[in-house]
C-alpha cells in the first residue's frame, strides 16, 4: 500500500507513517488530518512511498485539494529546522497559513512549479535615507512577483497599503490570508507582505523578496521556526535564484561584516548624505539625578512646542547590571567583556556567558564611588516630570506597537526603543534619550549595537533639521561618536575588534541550552545530562550551568551557553537529539536556541 510519512506540529525530529486509503490523493506539501494518540491533528505530507501498511493509522482527510508548499519550500523549511534544531513539523507549521474551515468552497490551486535556479546574485544591501522609497517603486515595476517581509504586524499592515499588496500576516482575517498565499503563486496579488509566517509562500520566477528594517530584534522572536528571518531569505535566494534585498539604516554586526567582506552587495553606502540631524552628548556624569531632564533635552522640548513639532523620549529601565553613576564605570567580566548581570537582592552578580561569580563591591573599582546601581527611569516617572514642565503640551505612553498612533496624536511620546519604529524620516522635531546607559549596561554582548541601532534610528526619525539630546555617562563611547559623525564604521570597526578577540558573532557560533524543571532535583538532572552529551565534542566550548531563577511557569530555570565554529547545529544535533525529544515523564523539558539575538 501507499504510505504517507507526515510532519506534525509536535516535539519530534522525525516524520509519523500512515497508511494512504485507496482513492484518496495526495503530494508532499499537501496537508491532512491524521489521528497522533487518538485525536485529529493537522499533518503535512513530507514523502510518499509504497511500503507494507499493516498496522499503521490512516489519513483520515485532506484540509486542500492541493499542496500548500512547493517541494522547494517543503526541503527550505526541513534546512530551517535542522540549521535551528528545532523539530521540522513545528518549524514548517509556523510558517504556513490557517487552515481552512471544514466545509469550506474555495479556489486552490497548487504552487507554482521551480524553474532551474539562476546563477544567485549576492544580496543586497540598501542603507540610504531613500531606501524605503526606492523599495517602492522598485515593487511597482518589478517583471515578477514580490515578497516584503516585515518585523511586525503594523509595519506589515502599512507596507501592505503602500504597495496595494495582499496581507500574510497574521493581522489579516484568515480568509484573506488563505486568499493571499494561494493567489500568489498564480500572481494575483503580485506583491504579498507579511511577516515570518510568509517566508515560504511559493511564488513563480524571477521572484524579488525584501528584509524590511534587517537589524529589528523581531525578525527572531521566541518560538518556532528559531531562525532569523535573514538567514532563512538569504538560503531561499540562494536555492531560487531570486533577488534579496535587505533594508536597515544600521544593519546588524553580521550584516555589515558579509558586505565588507563582499558576500553581500553594497548598493547604497551609508555616507555622504546631508540630511543629518545635531547629535548632542550631554553628559551626565557627576549629576544628582533627581530629575530625568537635562538643560539641552529641556530646551529641545520647549523649542518643539513652539513649532507645533513632536518629541519622543525613549526611556530605558533600569539595567539588569550594576555601574557607576558618578564615572560611568560598568562592571563586566573579566573574561566575557559583557556586564556582569544583576540577580535577585542578596545574590552576586554574575555574568550570563560563562556562569562567573562576584559579589557586589562597596564602591568602583575606577573612581572609588559610592554610587553604584542598576541606574534608569520608569515611563511613568518621565511622563510625570515632563507634564509637570510642560503643562501645556499634550504626552502620551507608548508600547512599541502602539507607537506610531500615538506619534501621530501626541506632542510628547515617551516608551522604550520601539517607539521609534515605523517613524517617517523627518516626522520628529528632537528624540531624547533619558538614560543611554540603560542600553550600554545590558549583559549582553550586543549592548553596544542595540544603542548603536537605536541611536541610528532616532537620527532618521528627526532627519536634518532636528536634534538627538543623548544623556548618559559615556559620552565618548563610538556607538554615539559613530552617529554624531554620520559614519557608521567607527561603530562597526571597534565593535567587530571586540567580538573577534572574545568569538563572537560574526566569528564563532553561540547556542543557548535551557532546562525547566518539575523540580530543582529534575532540573539539575538535566543539565547535568546536557553538560555529559557535550563533553568531548571537538571545536565546541560549553560554559557552565547557570541557574536562572524561575521559569515563568514557576519552575526552575537552568542555562548553559555552547560556543562553535559554523557547523555548529550538525555537531549538537545528534548528542542533544534524545533530551530535545523527550517530553512525556521527564524531569523537565529541554529547549535549544541557536543564533540567540540576547542572552
Amino acid at each position: 500500500m501507499l504510505v504517507a510519512d507526515l510532519l506534525f506540529d509536535l516535539p519530534l525530529r522525525h516524520p509519523l507513517s500512515y497508511a494512504v486509503p485507496d482513492g484518496l490523493v495526495l503530494a508532499p506539501g499537501q496537508r491532512v488530518s491524521a489521528p497522533v494518540q487518538g485525536r485529529a491533528r493537522v499533518g503535512l505530507v513530507l514523502a510518499l512511498r509504497d511500503a507494507d501498511a499493516a498496522g499503521l493509522a490512516t489519513v483520515e482527510r485532506t484540509l486542500e485539494p492541493a499542496p500548500v508548499l512547493s517541494p522547494v519550500m517543503l526541503d527550505l523549511g526541513r534546512w530551517a529546522a535542522a540549521e535551528s534544531l528545532s523539530a521540522p513539523g513545528s518549524t514548517l507549521s509556523a510558517m504556513l497559513p490557517p487552515v481552512p474551515r471544514r466545509g469550506s468552497m474555495e479556489s486552490v490551486a497548487p504552487p507554482p512549479m521551480p524553474a532551474p535556479a539562476a546563477a544567485p546574485a549576492p544580496p543586497e544591501l540598501w542603507t540610504d535615507l531613500g531606501r524605503e522609497a526606492r523599495l517602492a517603486e522598485l515593487a511597482a515595476r518589478a517583471d515578477g512577483p514580490v515578497l516584503v517581509v516585515a518585523p511586525d504586524i503594523e509595519s506589515a499592515a502599512r507596507w501592505a497599503e503602500r504597495l496595494d499588496g495582499g496581507r500574510l500576516d497574521s493581522g489579516a482575517p484568515d480568509a484573506a490570508r488563505r486568499a493571499a498565499w494561494f493567489g500568489a503563486g498564480r500572481g494575483r496579488p503580485r506583491v504579498v507582505v507579511g511577516t515570518r509566517s510568509a517566508l515560504l509562500v511559493p511564488l513563480p520566477p524571477p521572484t524579488t523578496l525584501a528584509l524590511l528594517d534587517e537589524g529589528d530584534t523581531a525578525h527572531k522572536p521566541p518560538g518556532a521556526p528559531r531562525l532569523h528571518s535573514r538567514e532563512l531569505l538569504v538560503e531561499r535566494a540562494r536555492r531560487e535564484g531570486s533577488r534579496l534585498i535587505l533594508l536597515a539604516g544600521a544593519p546588524a554586526v553580521e550584516t555589515w561584516h558579509h558586505a565588507r567582506s563582499g558576500t553581500f552587495q553594497w548598493v547604497a553606502p551609508m555616507t555622504g548624505e546631508t540630511a543629518w540631524p545635531e547629535i548632542i552628548a550631554a553628559d551626565t556624569r557627576g549629576i544628582l539625578r533627581n530629575h530625568p531632564l537635562t538643560l539641552p533635552l529641556t530646551r529641545a522640548i520647549e523649542e518643539a512646542g513652539r513649532r507645533g513639532r513632536r518629541v519622543a523620549l525613549v526611556v530605558s529601565r533600569g539595567a539588569a547590571a550594576l555601574g557607576c553613576d558618578e564615572c560611568g564605570e560598568v562592571l563586566r567580566c573579566p573574561d566575557c567583556g559583557v556586564a556582569l548581570g544583576l540577580a535577585r537582592t542578596g545574590e552576586p552578580l554574575g555574568c550570563r556567558i560563562c556562569g562567573r561569580r562576584e559579589a557586589a563591591p562597596g564602591a568602583c573599582p575606577r573612581c572609588g564611588g559610592h554610587r553604584l546601581s542598576p541606574f534608569g527611569w520608569s515611563p511613568e516617572r518621565v511622563e510625570a516630570s515632563v507634564r509637570k514642565r510642560f503643562p501645556a503640551l499634550t504626552v502620551a505612553r507608548a508600547g512599541p506597537r502602539a507607537a506610531r498612533a500615538h506619534a501621530a496624536r501626541a506632542q510628547v511620546v515617551i516608551g522604550g526603543a520601539g517607539v521609534l519604529r515605523g517613524l517617517a524620516l523627518g516626522s520628529l522635531s528632537a528624540v531624547g534619550f533619558i538614560a543611554l546607559d540603560g542600553l550600554l549596561r545590558i549583559p549582553d554582548f550586543r549592548a553596544g549595537e542595540r544603542a548603536f541601532q537605536s541611536l541610528w534610528a532616532a537620527a532618521e526619525a528627526v532627519g536634518g533639521s532636528g536634534r538627538v539630546i543623548v544623556q548618559t555617562l559615556h559620552p565618548e563611547h563610538y556607538a554615539i561618536q559613530a552617529v554624531r559623525q554620520h559614519e557608521p564604521r567607527l561603530f562597526y570597526e571597534p565593535e567587530l575588534q571586540f567580538r573577534a578577540e572574545l568569538g563572537y558573532p560574526p566569528y564563532r557560533r553561540l547556542c543557548l541550552l535551557d532546562v525547566r524543571g518539575k523540580s530543582e532535583e529534575g532540573a539539575r538532572t538535566l543539565i547535568k545530562e546536557c553538560t555529559a552529551a557535550l563533553s568531548g565534542i571537538a571545536g565546541i566550548r560549553a560554559y557552565s550551568a547557570t541557574s536562572r531563577g524561575t521559569a515563568a511557569a514557576r519552575r526552575p530555570w537552568w542555562r548553559m551557553l555552547v560556543k562553535g565554529p559554523a557547523d555548529l547545529p550538525r555537531l549538537l544535533e545528534e548528542p542533544l537529539r534524545p533530551l530535545l525529544e523527550r517530553r512525556r515523564r521527564s524531569p523537565g523539558v529541554v529547549e535549544i536556541e541557536v543564533d540567540p539575538i540576547s542572552l
